[in-house]
């Protein structure tokens, strides 16, 4: 294209068809807002609120979870603090026979978790006294 001080991208506003003088409300495809709300069928709307009695919330055992955790058997209490959480998350979203099942499943693993950790350290304690009365025996056999 020869440079003749023209662009050859288009300049300006684009211009679009005025609404007539007339009738303010029209639309550039011809339509007048009064007949596009003609056209427009309102829906019935129905509402449905249903209340359900307050339920307390079940226990979820977190602090005895975490105390398992801490003190007897880590692998239990990890998976009670797990279902204890889950039960606080089940109840906050209304699933009320979840967050009771959770609970329920929190509480046994952390009996479990105690129990467990009754068990281990109970034999730690009897190994501990066998392996000192043995080294005390056997420490008598040293002396001349």
């Amino acid at each position: 294209m020869a440079n003749t001080g023209e662009s050859e991208y288009p300049t300006g506003i684009p211009a679009y068809p005025s609404a007539p003088a007339g009738n303010p409300t029209q639309t550039p495809s011809g339509y007048t807002y009064s007949n596009l709300q003609q056209n427009v069928q309102q829906q019935p709307v129905q509402m449905v609120i249903s209340r359900q009695p307050q339920q307390a919330a079940p226990s979820d055992y977190l602090a005895f979870a975490i105390c398992v955790t801490i003190c007897c058997c880590l692998p239990f209490g990890i998976v009670g603090i797990i279902k204890a959480s889950e039960a606080k998350n089940r109840f906050a979203s209304g699933d009320y026979d979840g967050a009771k099942e959770s609970s329920k499943s929190a509480k046994n693993w952390s009996i479990a978790g105690l129990v467990a950790g009754c068990i281990i350290i109970t034999l730690i304690i009897i190994f501990n006294i066998v392996s000192t009365a043995a080294a005390v025996n056997n420490a008598n056999d040293y002396y001349y």
